[in-house]
């Protein structure tokens, strides 16, 4: 542009005076003037978007960019805009981005944490049977001794603390690398939907937890593919169905979760224990696709971030060069 005023129409007018001027003195230069000059200006879009960025009446649209809100079409006017409003709160608007944070280690360890919980799922099976086969003997009138019992509690209960640990680091981990991935959307001017804190609030939140962290997940894959899209011109493959089946099976692994707390605390007779344990395997099997797809939605959204991070990375070196 030609400067950096708070008015971008006197930026502009500076221009126009030099058209004004050489249309003054064409008597004088006479066929030495360059005759682009005595054409009417046309602004380019990005010298409209000067305008357009701090005009009241401005919108967002995801795919066509910012457009008027009056008329629904991109700036096509040449010299001035009769709808231009100046938004008072223009200059809130960032101009300069936010680095780009990196994001890959994370993604790994939510993978690690995760296949570690998978793991830790086979044992728990394991363990879950072996106590379901010590209650159906005792039910049987088979002798059980009371070492038989204490193992069987302290093998339960060392699986189940170790299984709350790492899953509790698994979903802070998974929830670090979630926001992260959203902050970076942000900081590459995708514009995204939400603030980057409800990356990680919205998991917390009664009611709102059941869809908004599915709606963001859903937003960061859209939108990653378009940004790569828009610098490559490669379709990227959409992981839409991978992300709504697994967050069906969230939603349901969830309500399972719940019901098999509820049946273990309280579980008194032979009968329910049975029952409760049945429930625990059947709820450590629903795990095994649950943990798999979100493994697959970490490493499918996370590839696309990396392979935006390789071609910012390249650009920048081509921009350096340039320079040089």
């Amino acid at each position: 542009m030609y400067g950096k005023s708070e008015n971008p129409w006197f930026d502009f007018n500076i221009h126009s005076s030099i058209n004004s001027w050489a249309l003054y003195k064409k008597d004088y230069i006479g066929s030495k003037i360059n005759p682009k000059l005595l054409q009417p200006y046309q602004m380019t879009r990005d010298e409209q978007l000067v305008f357009c960025k701090k005009c009241k009446h401005r919108h967002l649209d995801f795919n066509r960019g910012i457009l008027c809100k009056i008329t629904g079409k991109e700036a096509d006017f040449e010299t001035e805009c009769p709808y231009y409003v100046l938004d008072p709160e223009s200059k809130s608007i960032p101009i300069i981005k936010t680095p780009i944070k990196p994001n890959m280690q994370r993604a790994k360890w939510a993978e690690y944490l995760i296949w570690s919980l998978l793991i830790l799922g086979f044992f728990s099976f394991y363990s879950s049977y072996l106590q379901y086969d010590l209650l159906l003997k005792f039910q049987e009138g088979f002798p059980v001794s009371d070492r038989q019992l204490e193992m069987n509690d302290l093998r339960e209960g060392t699986i189940g603390v170790v299984n709350i640990l790492l899953y509790v680091i698994s979903v802070i981990t998974f929830i670090m690398w979630f926001r992260r991935s959203y902050y970076n959307l942000r900081s590459r001017s995708a514009n995204p939907t939400y603030d980057e804190g409800w990356a990680a609030g919205a998991w917390f939140v009664p009611i709102l937890n059941l869809f908004r962290p599915y709606q963001i997940m859903e937003e960061l894959d859209d939108k990653m593919s378009y940004l790569i899209k828009q610098r490559t011109g490669e379709e990227m493959k959409s992981n839409k169905a991978l992300i709504g089946t697994w967050w069906a099976l969230w939603i349901i692994g969830g309500m399972i979760g719940k019901y098999i707390t509820k049946s273990s605390l309280r579980a008194e007779t032979l009968e329910e224990l049975m029952s409760s344990t049945s429930a625990d395997m059947i709820g450590i099997l629903f795990d095994i696709p649950l943990s798999l797809l979100a493994i697959f939605v970490i490493r499918s959204v996370s590839k696309k971030e990396a392979y935006l991070t390789e071609l910012e990375a390249k650009k920048t070196e081509v921009t350096a060069l340039s320079e040089e």
